[in-house]
């Protein structure tokens, strides 16, 4: 029979307890949030914004938590936490109870003006046709954002040219500029400028600008929801009637929603005039489609633009749709 001698029986229990030590610590590397109703979960926390806190499990991917929902949060690497009066602090523990008035955690550089976020979207729709009748179309569309804390400029624009047997039916397009204040998370404001044509219907050129104010009511990853109501000087001139200056109304809605994760997106994007002399001439342009990324910034989509003008003249129809299969890349 073999005995342990004293020296090996003394470290016995040491070596014990340090195996239970490391079996019951947390693991190394792994950030902890603990919620309201006692559970936790554990992964990477990514950011915090629009009131969601994005956590990656790595077991089941990355998800989104309600920050009201959220107690407290420990990390391994320090986060950077931007506060709603504009400061910055870094830590690795957070705890709500301390009534800490976080606006994100882990910001972008543009939001703490550390640096710019330039994006842009571009899309194409090309339909050449020779058979019995020859036909080309073609309608080109860009939008562009760059912001830098709480500025924001986006330019936008859409070119539609169609000719069939070499004679043009359809020509037009139109470019808007703009530029927002964000107030708060909810409230911007900001000015606008509208440049449009539409030669076939007999419109040489309509321009539009004037104030308004943004309301930001859903901002998550998944759904948007904004609308924007101001007051244009708008300025017509048109080919065969008078020209015409008035001031409007106006109003955007913009809105999108995430039907199968990053696999199907429903939107639809809405801008009108409403003449406050004449209730009849109101001018409504809408485009609404469904949209599938692919891969590496391209996406494909199917669009339903629609275009209504009350103050159209004779001979011609108030409504202009047109079905779209567009390509497009993102940056």
């Amino acid at each position: 029979m073999q005995l342990c001698s004293p020296a090996r029986r003394s470290l016995a229990p040491a070596l014990f307890l340090a195996l239970l030590f490391v079996h019951s610590s947390p693991a190394l590397g792994i950030d902890r949030v603990s919620l309201s109703n006692g559970d936790q979960l554990s992964g990477t926390v990514v950011k915090m914004e629009n009131s969601a806190l994005r956590l990656d499990t790595g077991y089941a991917g990355p998800i989104s938590i309600a920050w009201n929902k959220v107690i407290g949060l420990t990390t391994e690497k320090p986060m950077r936490i931007l506060l709603e009066d504009g400061r910055i602090m870094e830590s690795t523990a957070l705890v709500q109870a301390d009534l800490l008035p976080v606006q994100q955690i882990n910001p972008e550089a543009w939001v703490t003006g550390d640096g710019h976020l330039f994006k842009g979207e571009a899309a194409l729709s090309l339909n050449l046709d020779r058979g019995n009748t020859r036909s080309d179309e073609a309608d080109v569309d860009t939008a562009m954002e760059w912001r830098h804390l709480r500025h924001r400029v986006k330019l936008s624009g859409e070119l539609e040219y169609d000719t069939t047997e070499r004679a043009t039916t359809n020509d037009k397009w139109y470019v808007l500029a703009k530029y927002d204040h964000i107030a708060s998370p909810l409230r911007y404001y900001g000015a606008k400028v509208d440049f449009k044509t539409d030669r076939i219907a007999g419109l040489d050129l309509r321009f539009a600008a004037g104030p308004y104010l943004g309301l930001q009511f859903i901002h998550t990853p998944a759904t948007r929801l904004s609308t924007e109501l101001g007051a244009d000087l708008v300025s017509e001139r048109f080919t065969a009637i008078p020209g015409n200056n008035y001031m409007a109304g106006s109003w955007s809605l913009d809105c999108s929603h995430t039907l199968l994760t990053d696999t199907l997106e429903l939107y639809h994007h809405q801008k009108g005039l409403v003449n406050v002399e004449s209730l009849s001439g109101v001018i409504l342009d809408t485009w609404t489609g469904l949209k599938i990324p692919i891969r590496g910034g391209f996406s494909t989509s199917a669009e339903l633009k629609a275009e209504y003008s009350g103050d159209v003249g004779e001979n011609i129809k108030p409504w202009d749709l047109s079905y779209r299969l567009k390509f497009g890349y993102n940056w």
